[in-house]
This record gives structure tokens, sequence and C-alpha cells, in this order.
């Protein structure tokens, strides 16, 4: 059953960092004075989305850790539904109001339905959309309640395989199988689920175990977490290292590619430091901010933080978009390079923010409405 947990502020933080480096890695597409190669730009992404997918396995365990009865079940998905489609739906007609169109009535389909992480590569294209993200989510939330049941106190072993150890390993690799086999003989379920599936299971582990608490990330002794910060600085650089001597080398499948010659695993690791030192880096803050929560620039910098951490979603969604019509409005200006640069990070940026912040708003209030209306008809639905 779900259990109340009070608000873990870090994770707050972590949805920030973990925005900013996704609209950094696209940001010089508006910036004529900069330019980043699209392997770069993928690269970094990457860890983003890997940030987002570890907080989201992280959060899902501690608001749902166990679905024992088939209501919670259904409640989850639900409320996965909500959160996720409309602003995706809004986000769709946007771009195509502004002249955007689907390669095919299928990929139209897919898209409109987040279907592309399953059905991708084999009924459609559209995973080299922007949305990509939102079809990985889908297949990980789906998959989620068998990630949980195997790890589950109530899951009863053979004496000797009765462990955390086995039962993380069942996590960890019972799914991944499922997925790998409907990947290999349906030739559908889309590489960056591979990909990210890792993290997105550790996420959940970490947060079942209670490893950040147990190793005294979540405690206000900073030297300790900046020893921490330094030795997965020092990991991080060596892992990135291996990991670009490995991807020169390997095969373009993702199966192969991550499995058969051990990036998955790789991979997964690097993208869990790069979690656990920006865990770090958000504990810092918050611990900093709680010791001057009254100096003005404490303040100012940290509700920034927490209103980017609000809309992450929603400037996800939109942000490529807003960027590339005020870029279509200012090209014909006359401007110089510097000048468009300079509109695009003071005024471009700030735009997406705040419209981002605005859907996000409205989106939860009207959720809120609908909650509370259901919940008032119940009431007096048993009262009658």
């Amino acid at each position: 059953m779900s259990r109340p947990r009070a608000r873990v502020a870090e994770l707050d933080v972590l949805r920030a960092v973990a925005i900013m480096v996704i609209v950094f890695a696209h940001f010089s597409w508006f910036l004529p004075t900069v330019s980043f190669s699209t392997a770069v730009s993928d690269d970094i992404t990457s860890f983003g989305v890997a940030l987002f997918l570890f907080i989201s396995g992280f959060v899902l365990y501690l608001n749902h850790p166990s679905f024992p009865q088939q209501k919670m079940l259904t409640d989850f998905f639900k409320k996965r539904v909500l959160r996720i489609f409309p602003l995706y739906w809004l986000s769709i007609a946007f771009r195509f109001f502004i002249g955007q169109q689907f390669a095919s009535r299928a990929d139209a389909v897919v898209i409109v339905l987040g279907l592309q992480g399953f059905v991708s590569p084999r009924f459609s294209t559209a995973l080299t959309t922007d949305w990509w993200f939102i079809g990985v989510i889908l297949v990980l939330y789906t998959i989620y309640p068998l990630i949980t049941a195997l790890g589950s106190d109530a899951l009863k072993l053979p004496g000797p395989m009765e462990s955390n150890v086995v039962k993380f390993a069942l996590m960890l690799i019972v799914p991944f199988l499922i997925l790998a086999v409907a990947r290999s003989a349906l030739f559908v379920i889309a590489d960056p689920v591979f990909v990210f599936y890792g993290i997105f299971v550790l996420g959940v582990a970490i947060s079942k175990y209670d490893v950040l608490g147990k190793r005294a990330f979540l405690t206000e002794n900073r030297t300790t977490l900046l020893k921490y910060a330094a030795l997965a600085a020092v990991s991080f650089t060596a892992a990135l290292v291996l990991y670009t001597v490995l991807q020169h080398y390997a095969n373009v499948s993702a199966i192969s590619r991550f499995a058969g010659y051990g990036l998955f695993v790789m991979t997964t690791v690097l993208f869990l430091v790069f979690a656990l030192l920006t865990f770090c880096l958000a504990r810092i803050i918050v611990v900093s901010f709680s010791k001057h929560p009254l100096r003005l620039s404490y303040r100012v910098w940290y509700r920034a933080l927490l209103v980017i951490s609000f809309s992450s979603y929603a400037i996800y969604l939109f942000f490529l978009p807003i960027l590339g019509e005020i870029m279509n409005a200012i090209i014909g200006a006359h401007l110089t390079p510097l000048e468009i640069d300079i509109i695009q990070i003071f005024i471009g940026l700030p735009a997406v923010v705040i419209i981002a912040y605005l859907l996000q708003t409205t989106q939860n209030e009207i959720l809120n409405k609908i909650r509370k209306y259901r919940t008032a008809s119940a009431l007096s639905s048993d009262s009658a």
C-alpha cells in the first residue's frame, strides 16, 4: 500500500538540473554564435533524461511501493495518464498549429497515443521526433508494477535465495529480459528503453533500500558530501572516457550495444554516478538555503530553481517550438548573431519558463478541481 513520505527537497533541485541540462543540450540550435555537434547534443541530453528517470523511479517507490489491491493499480495508471497526456496533447496541437506535420497517419496515431516507446521501430518512425521521451517513460511506467512485485517482501523465495540482493537482481533482470524478448521476437520496444531502463530501476532500488539515507547522503555533514562528490567526479571522468572508447567500437543495435558489449551496464553505471553526484550538489544547495533562508540572494535563486522544477515537464514539451518560433520571428530583422543570442537568452528562455509555469499551474488547478468534484460526488452518493 502507499505510504506517505516527507517531501524530499533535493528532488526538486534534481528536476531543475535535469531540465536545464536538456535545454542546454539543444540551446545551441537557437544561438548563431554557439554550435554543438548532434552527437554532443545527444550525449548531453542523455544525462538529463537519465536524471529525470532516476527521479521518476525514486519518487514512484516513495508513493507506490506496492499494489496489494486492484484499485490501487488502476489509480496508479490513471494518475500517470492525467499527469502526462493533457500537456502532451496540447504540445502536439501547438506544433500542428505552427505548421509541423506528422510523417504519416500511422505516426500520428502512435504519437497521439504515446505508443512510440512500445511499437517503434517496427510500426513507426515517431522515435525520431522530440517526443521520444514520452514513449520511453510510458513503457517504464507500464512495467513498474512488475518491478516492485519482484522486489516485494511479499514475494517468497526458496530459503537460500531469500535476500534483498536476489530480489534486486530479479527487479533489474527479469523485466529487462521480457522487453528484450519482445524486441527480438516482434521487433518492438524502442532502443532508448533499454538504454535508460537500468537507471530507472536503480532509482527504484535506491528509494526502496534507503541507500541515500544509510550512506549519509541526506545528512547535513557537507564535508562528507564533498568527499562523495570528489569520488563521484573521479569515477564520472573515468567512466566517461571508457564509455567514449567503447561506444566508438560498438554496433548500432541497442541490444548488441548495451547488452552484448557490456555498454548497457557501463551506461547505467555512468548515469548512476552522474545522478548521485547531482544529488550531492542538490543536498548542498538545500542545506545552504536552510542555513540562510532570509538572505535575498538565496531566496531568489532557490525560488527560481523551484519554479523551474515545477515547470520541468511543460518546459520539456514546449521549449523547442517556443524558441523556434522566436527565432523565426527575429531571423528577418537583420540582427547580428550576438543580438540574436541576447534575445534568445534574456527573452526566449524566460518566456519558455513563464509559459511552462502557467501551463503547469493551469493543468494542476484543473486536475485538483476534478479530484474535488469526484470526492464530493463520492461522499454524496455514500451518504445517500
